[in-house]
């Protein structure tokens, strides 16, 4: 028994025989019968069964952008960059206030002497000085005579110990007072060995060694004795001493007294000898 098929003719078959139908029977049929939209059976007809143009000419224009999405969550944070070149130099700001005074430094060394300035205009003319009353000497390479004793304190005879080494001196008027400044000189002269040369100054008589006035009244401000080192071996160096003293005289009937200095060798050796040189210089002041 032969089996039966149906076949049900999909609309694109039905509108394919449409059409071959229409181009067979030509433009009377056409005329005749136009396919519209009620021949057509909805959803039939699909987008397979039309033409690429058909479909271009279908599209609309792109409609106006959404709205923009909600922000998303923070990424993670990106590895550092290489550092940029340095920008240029801004504008110098303006100046700040003055800062409180700092403590002061260590003082620097000295810095080299500058060189001599220009001469000062002369000076006025200063008070009258203290008139001079004498310059004795110098007496030179007197030998000093017979030595004293080591123990001695110097010339206390004004006529036998040492010997006179002014000149005479230099007569001074009484109850005025001097300044005598003494410089003496001792250069040993045979058998060498521990001596000292010293001296003394005198008024009239009197040894002016600090012990008070003199029977005229005369004094001193100290011991007017001199004493050198040991003078030297080689009988060529000198030892030397020197010193200034206040001298008031007295009057010994005369007016005044005569100033003298005595000079001597102190040593235990007898057979010593030596030279002396001395000079003094008296001034009035009072």
């Amino acid at each position: 028994m032969r089996r039966r098929f149906s076949v049900v003719p999909s609309p694109a078959m039905v509108v394919a025989c449409i059409a071959v139908v229409l181009a067979m029977t030509g433009s009377a049929f056409a005329a005749r019968a136009l396919i519209t939209g009620a021949d057509i059976e909805n959803g039939s007809i699909t987008r397979a069964d039309l033409s690429g143009r058909t479909l271009s000419s279908l599209k609309g224009k792109r409609g106006p952008a959404g709205r923009d999405g909600f922000t998303g969550a923070r990424g993670p944070q990106g590895d550092t960059g290489p550092q940029g070149p340095a920008g240029p130099a801004g504008p110098v700001g303006p100046q700040g206030s003055r800062g409180p005074v700092g403590d002061t430094g260590d003082q620097g060394p000295q810095g080299r002497t500058g060189p001599v300035g220009p001469r000062g205009d002369q000076g006025p003319q200063g008070d009258p000085g203290q008139s001079l009353v004498i310059t004795n000497g110098p007496v030179s390479n007197m030998d000093v005579g017979t030595p004293l004793a080591q123990t001695s304190t110097g010339p206390t005879d004004a006529s036998t110990d040492g010997v006179e080494i002014s000149n005479s001196g230099v007569f001074l008027n009484a109850f005025t007072t001097y300044k005598v400044d003494v410089f003496v000189s001792f250069v040993a002269t045979a058998n060498p060995g521990t001596e000292f040369g010293v001296a003394r100054l005198f008024l009239d008589s009197s040894p002016l060694d600090g012990s008070g006035s003199d029977p005229t009244g005369g004094n001193a401000d100290m011991d007017t004795t001199l004493v050198t080192p040991d003078l030297p071996d080689d009988m060529s160096n000198a030892g030397q001493a020197s010193a200034s003293f206040l001298v008031t005289p007295g009057d010994n009937g005369g007016g005044g007294e005569q100033l003298t200095l005595r000079g001597a060798l102190r040593t235990d050796d007898a057979t010593t000898t030596a030279n002396v040189s001395a000079h003094i210089v008296v001034t009035q002041i009072g």
